[in-house]
């Protein structure tokens, strides 16, 4: 599909956000061209571990098997299509499918079909398994897979965004998460790239929450944690393959206030690390891997298509393995106060999705402005740019990377 009409450097058209055949191209195309996050190690520790997920439309299974290698198959049996697996996540030996019992071993393979007799004598059950997708590989306990075989490695993909990552992660002091709290799901009426565009936007901050920001700002740790909320603490950067942060530095007395509360932790931490990095480590991140992933905070954030105008948000919470007791038990808090939906920050998105949505119907003024920014941003070599907090040079280049994997080849811009 050619998208070169839609797509300019410095803006983007209605149709990609209202057109189902749009729609139905980037399921077809954009899914199944990049890696895909399909979830955490933690998630199936043991032998027999399950959970569902999808790549872009394409119902999938992440599981452990007994030879205790993570694959995933496509959840969709070889016989009339049902879904094989329909618990969101368990453990077990095998897959049956609910409409004429087709068994398939936790690897694939099909390992049983009832009345076989009445099949003829060339039917092969070791062609008849479930589809695994040919490249699975995990960075830092994320599980990726990606329907193209040709794909760069996935640690190639993420390039310098890695560092992010890292930050986010190395809060915890043997640098592992668990995922094991559970999963807030919710929807809103209005295409995915909505999220994709807003989970890393500086802009709309101070006025969509200006609320939470207001009872939050009198709290002083929270200052010391997160810095001020001016632009000259903050910046946003982007990456080869259309990754992008949000970041805003941490005070430098954030570790003081990290020590008064978890002094051995602490301790620990800038042993290992040094408070130079310590102080990456408590900066505010909003980190996205293109297309559908956010690390946020306290969570790991997917972004699942479910049709042209709507979304679901699937936000795991997640624990730091070996912190204390009472250091995850606060973040969860943090976490509850403001991005479930009944929380301070997710309904006022959700809102602002909604009006988007309705005014996007509004046909004689097709285009969506991105060029804020767009005159003045660091070049800092290897493909990523620095802006401030409230520039959209992160949409810019998330669009640039959406014009290659759609097969828009002419678009411009600075990605």
């Amino acid at each position: 599909m050619n998208l070169d009409e839609l797509l300019l450097p410095d803006r983007v058209h209605r149709r990609l956000y209202t057109d189902p055949a749009i729609y139905d191209e980037e399921m077809r195309t954009l899914f199944r061209r990049a890696w895909i996050y399909v979830g955490h190690e933690s998630e199936v520790r043991h032998v027999g571990d399950y959970k569902r997920a999808k790549i872009g439309s394409e119902p999938v299974i992440l599981v452990r098997g007994e030879d205790e290698a993570v694959r995933v198959l496509v959840n969709r049996c070889l016989h009339r299509g049902a879904l094989v697996c329909r618990e969101e996540k368990g453990n077990g030996k095998f897959f049956r499918c609910p409409y004429h019992a087709w068994t398939y071993r936790n690897n694939g393979e099909l390992m049983g079909v009832p009345k076989r007799s009445r099949y003829p004598r060339d039917f092969d059950l070791g062609r008849l398994g479930l589809v695994n997708v040919p490249r699975v590989e995990s960075y830092r306990g994320l599980v990726f897979a990606c329907f193209d075989d040709d794909i760069e490695p996935l640690i190639d993909y993420l390039g310098p965004v890695r560092n992010y990552v890292d930050a986010t992660l190395d809060f915890s002091l043997s640098g592992e998460i668990d995922l094991s709290v559970g999963v807030s799901r919710h929807r809103y009426p209005g295409n995915w790239k909505l999220q994709m565009e807003n989970g890393v936007d500086g802009y709309h901050t101070a006025f969509v929450h200006e609320t939470y920001i207001g009872i939050m700002s009198r709290a002083e740790e929270v200052e010391l944690k997160f810095g001020s909320h001016g632009e000259d603490q903050g910046w946003t950067e982007t990456f080869p393959r259309g990754h992008a942060v949000l970041a805003r530095r941490a005070d430098p007395r954030a570790i003081d206030v990290l020590r008064g509360q978890f002094p051995e932790y602490t301790s620990a931490l800038e042993a290992k690390h040094g408070s130079e990095r310590l102080l990456e480590i408590l900066a505010h991140m909003n980190v996205f891997v293109f297309p559908n992933l956010f690390l946020i905070g306290h969570q790991i954030r997917v972004v699942q298509p479910v049709s042209v105008a709507e979304t679901e948000v699937m936000m795991y919470p997640y624990l730091l393995a070996g912190a204390p007791e009472a250091l995850n038990l606060k973040r969860m808090a943090e976490h509850e106060g403001f991005y479930p939906p009944t929380g301070f920050g997710t309904p006022d998105d959700y809102e602002v999705f909604s009006a988007v949505t309705e005014g996007l119907q509004a046909m004689s003024t097709p285009w969506l402005l991105l060029n804020r920014g767009a005159h003045d941003y660091q070049d800092l070599g290897d493909g990523v740019r620095r802006g401030t907090p409230t520039d959209e040079i992160h949409q810019r280049a998330m669009y640039t990377e959406y014009a290659r994997l759609m097969g828009s080849g002419s678009r411009g811009g600075e990605a």
